[in-house]
């Protein structure tokens, strides 16, 4: 099932043929095990916005952790290409043509359509939905629930809990497994092994951050000119942790993350851009630099932005925005929905951090508010119907027992399976066919078959629990998962 509640059956003793965008589906997928035999198309960047990594040059390293190793870029590089802006850093997110993707299917190449993203797509998609090419929904925003997501994509965000890595990670995995991937399951075992042990890292480094004092903020720069003078000025984008998948997974971690006020001088609204006037109070307008410095809207000691404007930092940037953590060096980039996303991606992301931030310092005169002790895994926080989060520079205290455990389950050491003998009888597990709800209409899960094997995300969380529960009792029980003949997504 996917995450819009649409049912699909596949026997997964094949190997199932898909398109996907390359990176939040490909690399993803790549990580969990697929061989080049089953990925015949992809669409998009192969990896982060703003990284130099090039398609066309793909055994040459980009300079982010997040791009693809030679061995990931072999295997996007055997398949077919299905846009041309692949190569624009700014981003790259669809298919050319539909009727591309619709040949594939015509023609038998193609079995599956994965749509791994934040469902801001059902122009592309749902034409194809309605000529009958299937298409599996991963939802990288939101958490499964039947009144959050529409067939159509569409959302009613009073049910829509913003989802983390971990969460993402995991329903991967399962349609990895739906897919028939021949998943190495000694190499996905250490790569949970090594994720678990970098989280347990991270947050030891939090307990040490949040007793400094340290405040970071996540952010996106960008740029604007004056009306009336026609200057150019910087700003930095004022959203809230829970709006995107990577500050979600660190405030469950326990990183420090400023929140949002919605502020901006014309009045309240969402994603506010502040202009470097409004930033630093001290400063007169037009004149900002280190001598009035030291009141900032915002009491950052340290900056998460996002990878495609990160590269934006320079002599010349920190001229024109003199804040004190950029000027101390003391910022990092962030994947903005693109990028990988497995156990690997989890590592990698951590680990930087930790780096980081172990050796940052407080730059800021001032805290701001105190934290706000609640559970940032709570519904009522993450909920993105404009409720949730807490107020401007609001941010959560660290509770080791509040951090999301799921993190921390490192699975049990990898055991080679015995193989049953060659003549044991298979059992084949009854199936029902696909039904399709109505175009717009709400979805509910139908009810599993008699004898079927459930699905690991198969209905609804409860009020108060992640939907990544259901991790720690896959990692039980991977090993043992020698011959699933039907597996319902």
């Amino acid at each position: 099932m996917d995450d819009r509640g649409l049912e699909f059956t596949w026997d997964n003793a094949k190997k199932a043929k898909v398109v996907t965008r390359a990176a939040t589906g490909g690399l993803s997928l790549f990580h969990m095990g697929m061989t080049d035999d089953q990925l015949v198309a992809t669409w998009g960047l192969w990896a982060i916005r703003g990284s130099d990594y090039d398609p066309d040059d793909p055994f040459t390293p980009g300079t982010f952790a997040e791009d693809p190793g030679k061995e990931a870029a072999a295997f996007l590089d055997s398949a077919i290409n299905l846009s041309e802006c692949r190569s624009n850093p700014r981003g790259c997110f669809r298919f050319d043509n539909g009727t591309d993707v619709l040949n594939l299917y015509e023609a038998g190449d193609i079995d599956f359509v994965l749509n791994i993203d934040n469902g801001n797509s059902d122009e592309v998609f749902m034409p194809l939905e309605d000529v009958g090419v299937p298409v599996i929904f991963v939802d990288t925003f939101y958490d499964y629930n039947p009144n959050c997501r529409m067939a159509n994509y569409s959302t009613t965000r009073e049910f829509c809990y913003g989802r983390s890595m971990i969460d993402i990670a995991s329903r991967i995995e399962e349609l990895a497994v739906f897919l028939g991937v021949d998943t190495n399951t000694e190499e996905l075992t250490a790569q949970k092994q090594k994720a678990c042990e970098d989280a347990e890292a991270f947050t030891n480094a939090m307990a040490d951050v949040q007793e400094r004092g340290i405040r970071v903020k996540a952010s996106i720069l960008g740029s604007g000119k004056d009306e009336e003078t026609g200057e150019s000025f910087v700003n930095v984008r004022d959203f809230d942790p829970i709006k995107l998948w990577v500050p979600r997974t660190l405030e469950e971690l326990g990183m420090p993350l400023l929140h949002a006020g919605n502020y901006t001088p014309g009045g309240v609204v969402d994603n506010a851009r502040v202009p470097a006037n409004d930033y630093f109070s001290n400063c007169d307008a037009g004149v900002v630099n280190e001598t009035c410095n030291g009141d900032t809207l915002f009491p950052v000691d340290f900056w998460l932005i996002d990878s495609r404007s990160f590269r934006n930092i320079d002599d010349n940037f920190k001229l024109a925005f003199p804040d004190r953590a950029f000027l101390a060096d003391q910022y990092w980039h962030y994947p903005r929905n693109d990028g990988g996303l497995s156990y690997l991606s989890i590592s990698i992301l951590l680990t930087d951090l930790t780096r980081e931030l172990s050796k940052a310092k407080k730059v800021q005169d001032t805290n701001g508010p105190e934290c706000i002790s609640i559970d940032p895994k709570d519904i009522a926080h993450r909920v993105t119907d404009g409720t949730g989060g807490l107020g401007l520079n609001g941010f959560v205290c660290y509770n080791k027992d509040l951090i999301e455990e799921e993190y921390l389950k490192c699975p049990p050491a990898f055991v080679s399976p015995v193989a049953p003998p060659t003549n044991a009888p298979l059992v084949v597990t009854p199936t029902i066919a696909p039904t399709v709800p109505p175009t717009g209409a709400p979805v509910n899960a139908p009810p599993a078959p008699q004898g079927a094997e459930p699905s690991a995300a198969g209905g609804e969380q409860s009020s108060d629990d992640s939907s990544a529960k259901g991790v720690s009792s896959l990692w039980l029980s991977i090993a043992s998962m020698l011959a699933i003949v039907f597996y319902h997504f």
